[in-house]
């Protein structure tokens, strides 16, 4: 893969004290971030990853991937093959209902595209495996006229990748590399995820490594040119440059409480300093500013925290953008010297204490009441003073979830044969608390706080996982 000729950021007008003070802002507002690459005149500037994650991890993209969608979207269209004014009924007539509603024949593949169709809300239901989730967008009665009103619809997005795949033969990202991808060193790796009917999850799906985001980054900010000729004359032309305009434009005007987004373009956001983002779920973030010619990578597992997305984005705009300079500037060692230690450092949030617990409850199990999700033992193990692993019994099955003690322990979680990361300490003499970080198709956590007294044991449990780990929320009482 062809390689992104890296710099000093102040080569590229870069303070390095700058990114250090970013990145310190994300730390102390507790983001937990899991890498930041900044890039700038085509050149890789930083680049900084937050173990267990690396350059070459896979990272669930989420919503980031209705940008791509709408990228294959740009190509059909610039090929002849389809319209954005066309009606989106017009290629799917076996999933319309026997009357269709006229607010559903008349919706177009740009309304699709500008957040503005029919429904309310995603029209399917993300954990069935029997509804298809393309028909559903058909067939769910409409709520409003069509190119109105904007609402986020995850929905439009996928019945856009399955036109995408039903023109071209091919699964959407496989067409994006034949077309596009492999020419800007898009990794071979990457891969999106599919709906159980076998259509790529066009609104979600994207597993991909951060440094593929970038590229698409500069790709948009090059005007869709090759990146070996980066704002120079000459090179060659990857993908249409008028659809990159008008897609990162101002098309449809979202209501939403976060004042660093000011418009939606189509399936793009739009950012004050004449910027714009593909955002997903969690702060997966491609952050895009053609008159500082910057882009910015941010990926993250923000899901549950309230305003952090907007943290993120004031320190990219405190911190990083009003300290850009128009040409090198000189290189000061102690603070490059800073942030390179800084750097060394970094990882995801880790749980640590000093405090003794009241108990001595290690490998001692703790038989549960009826609850819910069946769990009928639960009990923890330590051993030594670094690692130890909580032990349960779950719809009559035995698991056991190792964690560290001032470290992160990598294993699979129980069950779902997803990565994961964890940590413990005590809050408190009688209070156990694990976290546990899933760093694979899921982006998510997993909480427990288990509570030891009077020889009894209560557990409270909490996930952010969008759809999965059910099991994993509520108390638990021995």
């Amino acid at each position: 893969m062809n390689q992104l000729q890296t710099c000093h950021p102040e080569e590229l007008g870069i303070p390095s004290k700058a990114i250090h003070t970013m990145l310190l802002n994300l730390e102390r507002n507790k983001i937990p971030v899991h890498s930041v690459l900044i890039a700038r005149h085509g050149k890789l500037a930083e680049e900084v990853y937050y173990k267990p994650f690396t350059r070459n991890t896979l990272h669930r993209m989420y919503s980031v991937t209705k940008s791509f969608t709408s990228l294959a979207i740009g190509l059909l269209e610039h090929d002849g093959k389809i319209s954005l004014s066309d009606p989106i009924c017009k290629y799917f007539p076996e999933y319309l209902p026997g009357i269709p509603h006229p607010w559903l024949t008349s919706m177009t593949i740009e309304q699709m595209l500008e957040m503005r169709s029919c429904h309310l809300k995603t029209t399917y239901n993300k954990t069935s495996t029997t509804e298809n989730w393309v028909k559903s967008f058909f067939q769910t009665p409409p709520a409003r006229r069509p190119g109105t009103i904007f609402m986020y619809d995850t929905s439009a997005s996928h019945t856009l990748c399955a036109l995408v795949e039903k023109i071209t033969g091919q699964n959407i990202l496989s067409f994006l590399k034949d077309r596009v991808l492999r020419e800007i060193g898009f990794s071979e790796e990457s891969y999106i995820l599919s709906d159980p009917f076998g259509t790529s999850i066009g609104g979600s799906g994207l597993m991909a490594r951060p440094e593929d985001l970038l590229r698409v980054g500069l790709l948009l900010m090059n005007h869709g040119k090759d990146l070996e000729h980066y704002h120079t004359e000459g090179g060659r032309q990857l993908y249409p440059e008028d659809y990159i305009r008008r897609a990162t434009t101002f098309h449809s005007s979202p209501v939403v409480n976060r004042s660093d987004r000011e418009g939606y373009g189509l399936q793009f956001w739009l950012l004050p300093y004449d910027g714009y983002a593909c955002c997903g779920m969690g702060d997966q973030l491609l952050l895009c500013y053609p008159h500082h010619d910057v882009a910015v990578v941010i990926t993250a597992d923000t899901q549950g925290m309230n305003g952090a997305t907007n943290i993120i984005y004031r320190a990219v705009h405190e911190d990083l953008l009003p300290n850009l300079q128009p040409g090198p500037i000189s290189q000061e060692e102690e603070a490059r010297q800073a942030l390179d230690e800084y750097k060394k450092t970094l990882t995801i949030p880790i749980l640590s204490s000093s405090i003794t617990p009241s108990y001595q409850i290690s490998g001692k199990r703790y038989p549960l009441l009826i609850n819910p999700s069946n769990f009928r033992e639960m009990g923890v193990s330590f051993f030594g003073q670094d690692k130890g692993q909580l032990e349960y019994i779950l719809d009559g099955k035995e698991y056991i979830l190792p964690f560290g003690l001032g470290h992160l322990e990598e294993s699979i979680f129980p069950g779902y044969e997803q990565k994961c990361a964890a940590s413990g300490a005590w809050v408190d003499p009688e209070t156990f608390y694990l976290l546990c970080w899933l760093i694979d198709e899921s982006i998510a956590s997993v909480h427990f706080k288990l509570h030891f007294g009077n020889n009894q044991l209560t557990v409270q449990m909490m996930k952010t996982e969008e759809t999965k780990l059910n099991e994993y929320q509520g108390f638990l009482n021995s």
